[in-house]
């Protein structure tokens, strides 16, 4: 695991400081080449990781025997090896044991084509000096970032917004359209960033620039819902895909550990990692303090550990992780309104203690339909054929009834928004319940300014654009493939690489493996789910390998209690940020709005910790780059210079 930057046809380098912003992502070694393509200036950088073949044969960026192809690379491909040998059939000889040059090769021999064979998780830059043209591609789920800024006749690219940014001749100004996006989402999605002219490639994209022309690809879709199976067929197929997957992102040249809740996720990787033999697996479970008992799984991963061997090491949360919240900010680069990025910061610093690498649950509930809104988006198709009357009293005179709680229990707000959002139309019904701030929200906290310079914007237009036309006819369906195109890669996995990279520390994650994303893409929901019981299809596959508490545990979520911390701890922090002198003087959000929120959560009127966080993160975002670490500038005089150069 690595992180990269290089540029084709800029007049200014950078290099070198790109490669200081990117260190902590590869604090092993570090390699810059810099020379002409097509004529052009170009270069490359590489700071590594080392995770297979240590020796120094392995570094990058990489040429090809002949000179002609240059290659930097951010991953892992676990079919490296079988790759390594059909290239070997092919003719093809090699100097290390990495899968670096595997990819190198390949290119030589398919082409663009190679990046169908791959199967990991990467983000990576060709420069092809016979072609005159470079290839820079993303996994097909998202899982390594790569962005990038379009240049006339070229590129510069990188890991991270930093490694981008010290690359640059002139700071860029704030993208407000992304800014809006963030407050929808709780981060900026792609192809945006927070900064103006910056962009994030996309996953299962590319980019190609060839001839004095850029060109955008998507050369990964995820496949339709097909038909049912026979039970015991797809089930034996489940598990044998698991095992399979486990064994690849077990291969490794250094210490492999695993994330262990005592979740459904976690239990099964450790559990099929562990059946693999040798070595114990080292284990990592946050803890929290008896008072948080709704937070705290230590009793779950204690019995998982037990049963598997495992040396299990429980790492409490500090009472000041709360105050970690600017050093998270600076390894996103752009504000992140997820709390648990702070339980992960935490985590995987203390994990590389004991390991470079560990598996993580990521995607287990995109995957097999795992999160609470899955059924209420099955219930609401039967909810839809109750009389328009009787769900619109449930919609108007139940739902604002409903009480909620700031103190992490949900079922109260989940069926309040599910009675409130039944006489939408269903898609737009799930946009509602996976988004935060909504457009008429957003008109009574945002200024006039920045309104007028965002006017016209499609809220959900990213949510929207992971559907098919006529692909997907169910909900569910509909829903889970929106999931695994937006909040997996823009929220989940984005956390799990900025905070885990933070501290040099690869995470894997094998619900992720695209192979078996696929399969699972490919049963329809209700094979996934039936009879609403979530992740049914899994515990079918692993129920051999379950402890009984954990078969019949509710699912928790990893989650602070950043809703207590709010009122609590946190609270002389939002004071400062949110204040009403400070907002006036910033000139993005409307002061009395904001108080409005606080004074709703402190009395328990409404549960705003997510509202509210996501408002405290912008605060420290913007705190953090206007001291010099990065460039951002004061919005409240530039709005109006700003409109003018957000991108459409």
């Amino acid at each position: 695991m690595c992180g990269i930057a290089g540029y084709f046809g800029s007049e200014t380098s950078g290099l070198d400081a790109a490669l200081a912003a990117l260190r902590h992502r590869g604090p092993d070694d570090r390699g810059l080449w810099e020379g002409t393509l097509a004529g052009q200036r170009a270069g490359l950088a590489h700071a590594r990781l080392a995770i297979l073949d240590l020796s120094p044969v392995g570094r990058q960026p990489m040429a090809s025997a002949d000179g002609r192809l240059r290659i930097v690379f951010n991953g892992e491909i676990y079919n490296y090896r079988a790759m390594r040998a059909e290239l070997h059939r092919l003719g093809h000889a090699f100097a290390s044991q990495t899968d670096t040059e595997v990819v190198l090769a390949g290119y030589r021999q398919w082409g663009d084509g190679v990046l169908d064979r791959l199967r990991g998780m990467f983000a990576l830059a060709i420069f092809d000096e016979g072609r005159g043209r470079v290839l820079i591609a993303r996994d097909r789920l998202g899982i390594k970032p790569l962005y990038y800024q379009p240049l006339p006749g070229g590129v510069r690219f990188a890991s991270e917004p930093k490694g981008l940014l010290a690359m640059l001749p002139e700071r860029p100004g704030v993208d407000l359209h992304a800014l809006r996006d963030y407050l929808t989402y709780l981060y900026v999605p792609y192809p945006r960033s927070i900064f103006q002219g910056l962009r994030q490639l996309a996953p299962g994209h590319s980019l190609v620039v060839e001839g004095g022309r850029s060109r955008l690809a998507r050369w990964w879709r995820l496949p339709p819902a097909g038909p049912p199976r026979p039970r015991a067929e797809l089930v034996f197929e489940v598990r044998r895909r698991l095992e399979e997957v486990v064994e690849l992102h077990l291969v490794s040249d250094v210490p492999v550990g695993a994330f262990l809740s005592g979740g459904l996720d976690s239990t099964t990787l450790v559990a099929l990692a562990a059946r693999r033999g040798g070595r114990p697996i080292e284990t990592f479970c946050m803890t929290f303090e008896p008072d948080a008992g709704l937070y705290d799984e230590r009793v779950y991963a204690r019995a998982v550990a037990e049963r598997y061997g495992t040396v299990h090491t429980e790492i409490p949360v500090r009472p000041d992780l709360a105050e970690l919240l600017p050093r998270a900010i600076r390894h996103f680069d752009e504000p992140f309104g997820n709390p648990t990025a702070l339980l992960v910061d935490l985590l995987s610093e203390k994990t590389r203690e004991h390991v470079t690498v560990a598996l993580a649950g990521d995607g287990g509930d995109e995957l097999f339909l795992g999160y609470p809104r899955y059924q209420g988006a099955a219930l609401s198709e039967a909810w839809r054929r109750l009389p328009r009357r009787l769900r619109a009293l449930a919609a108007v005179g139940i739902a604002p009834r409903i009480p909620e709680s700031t103190r992490g229990r949900h079922s109260l707000r989940r069926a309040r928004e599910f009675l409130s959002g039944s006489l939408m139309p269903p898609d737009e019904m799930y946009a509602g319940w996976v988004t935060y701030f909504a457009e008429a929200e957003q008109r009574v906290l945002l200024t006039p300014d920045l309104l007028a310079a965002t006017e016209g914007r499609r809220p959900f237009e990213h949510l929207e654009e992971q559907l098919e036309p006529g692909e997907r006819r169910g909900l569910v369906d509909r829903c889970q493939a929106v999931d695994l195109g937006s909040f997996l890669p823009g929220n989940l996995l984005t956390y799990s690489d900025r905070m885990s990279m933070a501290h040099g520390l690869e995470i894997r994650v094998p619900f992720c493996d695209h192979v078996l994303v696929e399969l699972l893409a490919s049963v329809p929901a209700e094979q996934k789910m039936p009879r609403l019981r979530t992740k049914a299809l899994l515990r079918e596959a692993v129920a051999d390998l379950l402890p009984a508490a954990v078969q019949r545990r509710r699912k928790l979520g990893f989650n602070p209690p950043a809703g207590i911390w709010l009122n609590g701890p946190l609270r002389p922090m939002v004071e400062d940020l949110l204040a009403p002198r400070r907002l006036r003087e910033q000139g993005w959000l409307d002061p009395v709005a904001v108080q409005t929120l606080l004074e709703e959560h402190r009395t328990g009127k409404r549960d705003r910790t997510w509202h509210l966080w996501s408002l405290l993160a912008l605060e420290v975002w913007a705190d953090v780059y206007r001291s010099g670490t990065a460039p951002v500038p004061r919005p409240s005089r530039e709005v109006e210079a700003l409109t003018d150069r957000a991108p459409a």
